[in-house]
């Protein structure tokens, strides 16, 4: 079992990389560092492929905020509370919102949403969210990394811990998924 899971996530692991930065960031690029410590996943290819993954999401969560947004807001009252409390900010502090998203937990989604609200201009977002997300990627990576080349030399090389983080991966993958899911239907 453990092998093949080994194997899927060798093979198809930045996949899951890219799409998991789409949708859920911070716990993707830790776990991301962890198999990267593992000698599961390269980490120079990781890097790139959560980079270009969050790229891909800010940039698909600019362009609803910037043409669908008024439809969206208008079926989900705690989206629209998000967004209105986000827009103040946004006037003064665009840029600092565009590179800090993947650093704050909701902002992933919420602060591109709202730059494209507001027609904050497309070429500068792009160019302050790819220094957001290639500093929130590899300081992510690293993270994630440290904690499993910790987490080795205080308990050993003991097997079990891998099986957990390769367990824990799976589970997260999947309510993250799952929690995508639920949110698009609750926005619709």
């Amino acid at each position: 079992m453990e092998e093949k899971l080994i194997s899927l996530l060798s093979i198809y692991g930045l996949w899951i990389v890219f799409f998991g930065m789409i949708i859920e960031g911070t716990a993707v690029i830790i776990l991301s560092g962890v198999l990267c410590h593992l000698n599961i996943l390269p980490c120079e290819k990781t890097l790139i492929v959560a980079i270009l993954g969050a790229i891909t999401g800010d940039q698909i969560w600019f362009y609803i905020g910037k043409n669908y947004a008024h439809k969206i807001l208008s079926k989900s009252y705690l989206l629209k509370e998000k967004v209105n409390a986000l827009k103040k900010k946004v006037e003064t502090k665009a840029k600092w919102l565009a590179m800090s998203s993947r650093f704050i937990y909701g902002g992933a989604i919420a602060f591109p949403l709202v730059l494209g609200i507001q027609n904050y201009s497309h070429k500068k977002f792009t160019l302050f969210d790819i220094i957001g997300t290639s500093l929130a990627s590899i300081t992510g990576l690293t993270i994630g990394y440290l904690l499993s080349s910790s987490l080795r030399k205080v308990t050993g090389e003991i097997n079990q811990i891998e099986h957990f983080m390769l367990l824990l991966i799976i589970i997260i993958v999947i309510i993250s998924l799952y929690n995508y899911k639920k949110n698009l239907k609750e926005n619709r």
